[in-house]
């Protein structure tokens, strides 16, 4: 990989990260939606489907998997969008395409700068529930 290519996948993962635990959720039902027009439908997304069903409260939790699902969702909420560890993974990211240890620190520290307490970004694309959805 190179540096440019690095600051593209640096770019990705802070927007993922921005997105929140929902936005993602939604965008991993949308693509794997769409990739099921084009393929055999995947027991993935039925599995993804049914756990955003209960974590937006559609159904109620009846099995032990599902109140899991439900208390991962809730820690997911809790936390912070980045934490320590990202910015770690992402400055190892940055050192393996060719930044010295000092650049990379420098790109970090300016883009958590420039984030401050950055909100998530909001679902306002999807529908009511955040759900991404094509329109026929």
């Amino acid at each position: 990989m190179n540096r440019d290519s690095a600051l593209d996948d640096l770019a990705f993962m802070v927007g993922c990260q921005m997105m929140g635990p929902d936005g993602r959720r939604a965008l991993r039902i949308s693509l794997l939606y769409d990739m099921g027009e084009k393929a055999p439908a995947s027991p993935e997304l039925a599995v993804l489907w049914d756990e955003d069903r209960l974590i937006r409260g559609e159904r109620e939790p009846v099995t032990v998997y599902d109140r899991w699902v439900l208390a991962r969702a809730r820690d997911e909420a809790e936390r912070p969008l980045f934490d320590e560890h990202f910015w770690r993974m992402r400055r190892a990211d940055l050192e393996h395409a060719g930044f010295a240890p000092d650049e990379a620190r420098d790109v970090i520290a300016a883009i958590r700068k420039s984030l401050g307490n950055a909100p998530a970004i909001g679902n306002d694309e999807g529908d009511q529930h955040g759900n991404f959805r094509k329109v026929a």
